[in-house]
């Protein structure tokens, strides 16, 4: 029944391409990243100022059970001390919101377009693009997200996702795509980094945040220039360094979990990452370069693989792909 399901679905996204007028406003969205970033002014999460509590007698302690705890004699006051300091090392630690996820992500997309080449001009593969990666997308675990997909005019083959649901891949990448299993894959892979919060989770671990109790849009407001450094620490993750290389096997393995889910052939993923790896193209592929290696990807996938069980029934497309991408690089 499931398989039947899946089946189903995908062929009415094969209606969906075969009959949409939808159109990706990616202006819109370039035109929208590209207002300025708030300056200072008091932020929804600000509590009004109130009047500063009176101080209370020595022996009450401090609030909470810590002080509860120095109240009743169960700690000394350097028992206090050590406790109130580890409370604070774990607010430190807090996840960041979505408001503050989408700022981050909406400026680095922007950054994504200076850097590598602008949007490729061509409607009909921006539509197919974003059909399939919403499609993706929204069997994923972070479905409630609004994705923005995008094609890149750049011939290097690169795939990049930023915080808050932008993902992108270019138009060299598509070219040595083979089927729409593939494309599902990678762009699974992507979703996966959003979904999983990579780049936020690398964030907090920097020591730009070790003296923050949390990055929030007050902060931000509050310190013109945190926002910047922010940018810049994810920007040099993204592009530059890479993330840790658990975290990219991660993403394999969700995002080859995600196409599986819409009714793609699950070795969609480790079929592209064999095609990569014995590209020309390996050393201008960023997608490649901030990643760990084809091969230990692919041992990665290979020990994760098995547990798809009868994936016959489900398909690869490549005449789709062909006859809908192809004709449009």
């Amino acid at each position: 029944m499931k398989k039947i399901i899946l089946i189903l679905a995908l062929a009415f996204l094969s209606l969906v391409l075969a009959q949409s007028s939808y159109s990706f406003k990616l202006d819109d969205l370039l035109e929208t990243l590209e207002k300025p970033k708030p300056k200072s002014q008091p932020s929804k999460q600000e509590a009004p100022k109130q009047e500063a509590p009176k101080e209370q007698p020595a022996q009450q302690g401090g609030g909470g059970l810590i002080g509860l705890g120095e109240s009743l004699g169960v700690f000394d006051k350097k028992t206090s001390r050590i406790l109130k300091k580890s409370v604070g090392a774990v607010q430190a630690f807090q996840p960041i919101g979505l408001e503050e996820e989408k700022a981050i992500g909406g400026s680095l997309a922007l950054e994504v377009f200076h850097k590598f080449g602008g949007m490729y001009k061509n409607a009909a593969l921006q539509t197919y693009v974003s059909l399939v990666g919403k499609s993706v997308a929204e069997v994923s675990d972070r479905p409630e997200i609004d994705y923005h997909f995008a094609v890149l005019n750049t011939d290097h083959p690169n795939a990049f996702a930023t915080p808050g649901g932008y993902v992108f891949v270019s138009v060299g990448l598509l070219r040595m795509v083979q089927n729409e299993a593939q494309l599902a894959g990678v762009l699974g892979h992507e979703i996966a980094h959003i979904t999983r919060k990579h780049a936020l989770e690398t964030l907090q671990r920097s020591k730009l945040l070790s003296g923050l109790n949390g990055l929030t849009m007050a902060a931000m407001n509050k310190d013109e220039g945190l926002f910047d450094q922010v940018i810049d620490e994810v920007s040099n993750v993204l592009f530059t360094r890479g993330l840790d290389k658990n975290l990219e096997h991660e993403a394999d393995k969700f995002g080859t979990e995600y196409a599986y889910r819409m009714g793609y052939h699950p070795a969609g993923l480790n079929n592209f990452i064999q095609i990569l790896g014995k590209s020309s193209s390996q050393g201008s592929s960023i997608f490649l370069s901030t990643h760990p290696g084809p091969q230990a990807r692919l041992q990665t996938l290979g020990r994760f693989l098995p547990r798809y069980k009868a994936v016959g029934l489900y398909p690869i497309l490549a005449n789709r792909y062909r006859t809908t991408v192809k004709g449009q690089l």
